[in-house]
């Protein structure tokens, strides 16, 4: 007698027997929305204070007014805040300041920590194990309790209340974080390749200069970008160092707009909005060396 070994049914992807009884290809559709409905949730999430900025900036009006009638606020819309801010304060110093101090620190943090990293992370000598925690530990101390060291040092060499002593505050405050970051890229590179070089009759300034430094673009340029993030926002060591309103940045300059009876929210959302513009342009421009400089560094961790 012969037995049917057939199975009793065959599974088939396409029945109905998944979710709400969805065959394959509905499945997977409703995955795919579900999927960007919650990625374009959580952009909305995080845009949306950006947005509020404008809002503000434009219309003086409030978060419950703004939730009964979402559309409300563009009647009254108002361009006042952004003619004080440009015509009735320092705005524009500031801002120039903060891009002088930010481009000039970037530039000299970057120059430095690029040797600076290479040295500790791929030369074998006595004591760089304690250099790299030494400028580990000295990110470890608040930002005011250096300032006012640096107040005493900069007023003796007569660099108080000048952006030339800023800059160097902020080499100094950004330098060890630059160091760290390039450090670990350094430390996985293949010496081989600096090795192939340097049997080809380059030195090693030259090995660094023409096979090293190519390789760490990405690397250089998300350094950078952090660099110029840190020097862009900072608060304390400009508070500290520059007293003269022409000479002061962006953050304790709109810092001078908050009053103790009064606030003019549309002027300091209206600064807010300008300061974020070249974080925004310079983001934009070098999107793509972030995400290749930090995916080579998941990459060789």
């Amino acid at each position: 007698m012969a037995t049917d070994t057939q199975p009793d049914s065959i599974p088939d992807e396409r029945t109905k027997d998944g979710f709400l009884a969805l065959d394959y290809e509905q499945t997977q559709r409703v995955k795919g929305i579900g999927f960007h409905a919650l990625l374009w949730s959580l952009i909305a999430i995080v845009l949306f204070p950006v947005f509020w900025m404008l809002v503000v900036s434009l219309n003086q009006t409030g978060f419950e007014s703004f939730i009964g009638d979402p559309v409300g606020w563009v009647a009254g819309v108002d361009l006042s805040g952004y003619r004080q801010v440009w015509y009735q304060s320092d705005f524009r110093y500031w801002f120039r300041n903060s891009l002088i101090v930010s481009v000039g620190a970037t530039i000299l943090s970057v120059g430095v920590c690029t040797f600076g990293a290479y040295s500790i992370g791929r030369l074998r000598y006595r004591g760089r194990t304690a250099v790299a925690t030494f400028l580990l530990i000295t990110q470890m101390f608040p930002a005011i309790l250096l300032a006012i060291p640096l107040f005493l040092v900069f007023r003796d060499f007569g660099l108080f209340n000048t952006l030339t002593g800023l800059v160097i505050a902020y080499v100094a405050f950004t330098l060890p974080f630059a160091i760290w970051m390039l450090r670990g890229f350094y430390e996985n590179l293949p010496e081989s390749l600096e090795e192939a070089a340097m049997i080809d009759g380059s030195t090693r300034f030259g090995a660094v200069v023409r096979v090293v430094l190519p390789l760490s673009a990405p690397a250089i340029a998300t350094t950078a970008i952090f660099t110029w993030v840190l020097a862009w926002n900072e608060f304390v060591f400009a508070l500290v160092l520059i007293n003269d309103s022409s000479r002061k940045t962006l953050p304790p300059g709109m810092a001078e707009w908050i009053g103790q009876y009064a606030l003019n929210w549309d002027m300091l959302m209206a600064g807010a909005l300008g300061a974020t513009i070249p974080m925004l342009i310079v983001f934009f421009l070098l999107q793509s060396y972030i995400v290749k400089g930090l995916a080579e560094g998941v990459g060789k961790s």
